[in-house]
């Protein structure tokens, strides 16, 4: 599964249903979770407050932006109406490994679900 920037913040704020997902992966040796560094950059601040955020990002697999993916997401831009770069690139990341994308902003991932057909969310 990805996490965007929510599910990130959601860990940091001990969300119950973010712990679980992340405690399920754990224990059940699943792949590991997946991090845009676009999502890094987004919630990253440093210090105490993103002790947690640390603890999370050295289990997970941060994901470049590469090219191909950032083309992607500009098309979604395009054709998604008041979607932002992060959510886009964020939904095509997820997309190219085909991945679930884990949100806690349903109202703006749905579109873009939608445009990259086959793209599940799970929300927290």
């Amino acid at each position: 599964m990805i996490f965007d920037t929510g599910a990130v913040i959601g860990f940091e704020k001990g969300k119950r249903k973010v712990a679980a997902l992340v405690a399920n992966a754990v224990l059940t040796g699943a792949p590991k979770i997946y991090v845009p560094t676009v999502v890094v950059a987004e919630a990253w601040r440093g210090g105490a407050r993103s002790a947690r955020q640390a603890l999370l990002l050295a289990g997970c697999r941060i994901e470049p932006l590469n090219e191909e993916v950032a083309r992607r997401a500009g098309e979604a831009l395009a054709a998604v109406r008041g979607a932002t770069t992060v959510d886009a690139v964020v939904a095509a990341c997820a997309h190219a490994l085909g991945l679930p994308l884990v949100t806690s902003d349903m109202n703006h991932m749905r579109p873009l679900a939608a445009h990259f057909d086959g793209l599940a969310l799970i929300a927290i």
